[in-house]
């Protein structure tokens, strides 16, 4: 039975989800901007403990229901793999973690775009789905803009380089189990502009779009960075007592 189910964009469960993912993540923004080294970090590793709760829920939700299979269930898209590398980045802050949140969370900005839910119509579902992949996103805003990472140069190209390692496994994992992870095996039924053809030509497009996806959202970060560097210095002298001469 097919169980993939793909939101239609501009109906009121997609404009829903959208105002979730904008809410939270300049609403947050807004929250954080004035706390100090220590409030940041306590955040960062609730968020991060809430991110891996969600994601274990959905197991144990899919398991206690029946509906967990191994060829569906298993975390192995690039968003649930995003999951971690957010929740590792939020508790460490270590720096290639950081860049694999950045550029394999970026497909989550076409989960909002185009949604595909991979267990179903339910509210859980909607739920679930809704809060993994804003907490890519706000993660790896959060880590940029307030705890001071940033992307290394050409950690894009690196990155990409990882990535077409871990294809080649995926797509053995997806033949022994008859599945379609990170949608090597077949199209995601969704409608964008990256998915041209049949299979394996789709598999392009899909190569072009992490590129430029990796790209983009290295500069991005990059200028978020450098502008969060900047800021900080100007609120740092701000606050700075001035020194009687």
């Amino acid at each position: 039975m097919e169980i993939h189910h793909p939101v239609d964009p501009g109906s009121p469960v997609w404009l829903t989800m959208n105002l979730v993912l904008v809410a939270a993540l300049f609403g947050i923004l807004h929250l954080s901007k004035t706390w100090n080294e220590g409030q940041i970090r306590r955040f960062g590793r609730v968020l991060a403990v809430i991110l891996l709760g969600n994601l274990l829920l959905r197991q144990g939700v899919l398991a206690w229901t029946g509906e967990w299979k191994a060829h569906n269930s298993l975390p192995l898209q690039m968003c649930s793999f995003s999951v971690i590398w957010a929740a590792v980045t939020l508790w460490t802050g270590h720096p290639l973690v950081y860049e694999f949140l950045l550029f394999w969370g970026a497909g989550a900005l076409h989960a909002f775009l185009t949604p595909e839910l991979d267990d179903g119509n339910s509210l859980y579902n909607h739920i679930e789905y809704t809060i993994s992949h804003a907490g890519i996103l706000v993660a790896g805003l959060f880590a940029t803009v307030r705890m001071g990472l940033k992307p290394r140069r050409r950690s894009w190209l690196k990155i990409f380089g990882y990535t077409q390692l871990v294809l080649p496994v995926m797509g053995t994992i997806n033949y022994l189990l008859g599945s379609n992870y990170m949608f090597l095996a077949k199209r995601p039924l969704v409608d964008n502009p990256f998915l041209i053809g049949p299979w394996p030509w789709y598999l392009l497009g899909m190569e072009f779009a992490v590129l430029l996806h990796f790209v983009l959202f290295y500069n991005l970060h990059r200028w978020l960075a450098a502008r969060s560097e900047r800021l900080r210095a100007s609120w740092s002298n701000e606050s700075s007592p001035l020194v009687e001469r």
